[in-house]
């Protein structure tokens, strides 16, 4: 039996977890033992604590920088967690490592864990870095921009960004006696590499677009059936499901306009507030704090919308759903742009929110984007998740058959 770290450092809500669980689950049932080492331990009450998977909080950045301009690449998104200070940066990997004495892993799960793989470098363990492709930016120098579709590329920069979250990077490393890093895409190599999504979802098109070797597209994996079974309201109209953060700043703007539609209205906003969820309920609506159970949604509804996380919208299209976008962060409107390319989704900015009705009234008149998303379904129709999740195993038990085999050792 092997012990199999899995870890998740930044993000958000659920999408993470949703992510790792199914591939911890396939390898327990092969006799492993899994333990989550994670951001939000929420979360994992949610998600995790019905399996009883063990999860420990992770090591994380609790300082605050102000004045930071939005980031235009990887390693500027890294700088407000730690990747401008050497010292607390060195503190958080120390950390790490000593966590990980205590667990004391045979094969290590990273998903959007950037310190993580600072922290481990050179201690010896085998590592499957693991995420839907934002987390894993085509290796350049300097990684590439979030949008690549603004010309000319910020060239300048994009170095000297990079520059500076390298020297830190390798401050952090020298102080841990562990080997540096050449370039900042390094930080990013490891022993191999679960790429989850489709070509079409893929946050960056350049990567499909290179020369060989190709990427190789595992697909997507999320928690289909975990959450609450879906109870549509009664009454006419087409069915509309939204998921949505309760830290969105026009959230009640935009439950007031799909309160007023005349559709059944399906919302889920985890941790919603009892008054929220009073507001919002009732009639042709009904809002939810606790998570549904995606596969359900995705058969039974006309419409989402969503900020753009991966899961829910592979659920949707994989149905033949179309979507209504509200991204709140970089990833998302990465994601947008992708999707809004296929034809299958529209999106808003969040100072539109007004138009919002007039939007969903075109999105569910209009047949193309329901043929859209009908398109990617077939396009994809042999997908299944399992052989996804079993891909990922393979990779697993391959790297756990070709371990080093000295353990890890708390860091000098």
């Amino acid at each position: 039996m092997a012990t199999i770290v899995f870890a998740w450092e930044l993000g958000g809500d659920y999408g993470h977890l949703s992510r790792l669980l199914p591939v911890a689950l396939a390898l327990r049932e092969r006799g492993h033992r899994p333990v989550f080492v994670l951001r939000d331990l929420l979360g994992a009450e949610a998600l995790l604590s019905p399996h009883d998977v063990p999860a420990l909080q992770a090591p994380l950045w609790l300082g605050r920088l102000t004045q930071l301009p939005s980031p235009i690449s990887y390693p500027e998104l890294l700088m407000p967690f730690g990747f401008l200070n050497p010292r607390a940066l060195t503190g958080i990997c120390r950390a790490w490592c000593h966590l990980l004495a205590l667990i004391q892993p045979d094969l290590l799960v990273l998903d959007h864990a950037p310190t993580a793989l600072l922290a481990t470098r050179g201690l010896g363990l085998p590592r499957l870095h693991f995420g839907d492709g934002f987390c894993m930016p085509p290796p350049s120098e300097p990684l590439p921009p979030f949008a690549w579709w603004q010309q000319p590329a910020p060239t300048a920069r994009l170095r000297d960004s990079e520059a500076h979250a390298l020297a830190t990077a390798n401050q952090v490393l020298a102080a841990l006696q562990a080997p540096a890093l050449t370039v900042f895409a390094d930080l990013l190599h490891c022993d191999a590499q679960a790429l989850c999504s489709f070509a079409e979802l893929d946050h960056y098109p350049q990567r499909s677009a290179a020369p060989a070797p190709a990427p190789h597209y595992l697909g997507p994996i999320f928690q289909l059936g975990q959450g609450q079974e879906p109870r549509w309201p009664d009454g006419p109209g087409p069915r509309i499901f939204a998921y949505l953060k309760p830290g969105y700043a026009p959230l009640e703007q935009v439950l007031r306009a799909l309160q007023e539609l005349p559709a059944s209205v399906l919302a889920h906003v985890p941790g919603a507030s009892r008054k929220t969820l009073a507001q919002f309920s009732g009639g042709r609506m009904q809002l939810s704090a606790e998570p549904l159970a995606m596969d359900a949604l995705s058969r039974s509804c006309d419409l989402a919308l969503s900020h753009g996380g991966a899961g829910t919208t592979a659920a949707m299209l994989l149905a033949g759903k179309p979507l209504l976008l509200l991204p709140m962060q970089t990833e998302q409107w990465m994601a947008a742009r992708r999707l809004q390319s296929l034809g299958a989704s529209e999106t808003l900015l969040v100072d539109q929110t007004e138009h919002l009705p007039r939007l969903l009234r075109q999105m569910l008149d209009t047949a193309r984007y329901r043929t859209a998303a009908q398109a990617f379904a077939h396009e994809h129709r042999d997908y299944r998740q399992q052989d996804s999740v079993a891909a990922v195993v393979q990779q697993c038990e391959a790297l756990l058959a070709c371990k080093r085999p000295l353990q890890p050792e708390p860091c000098r």
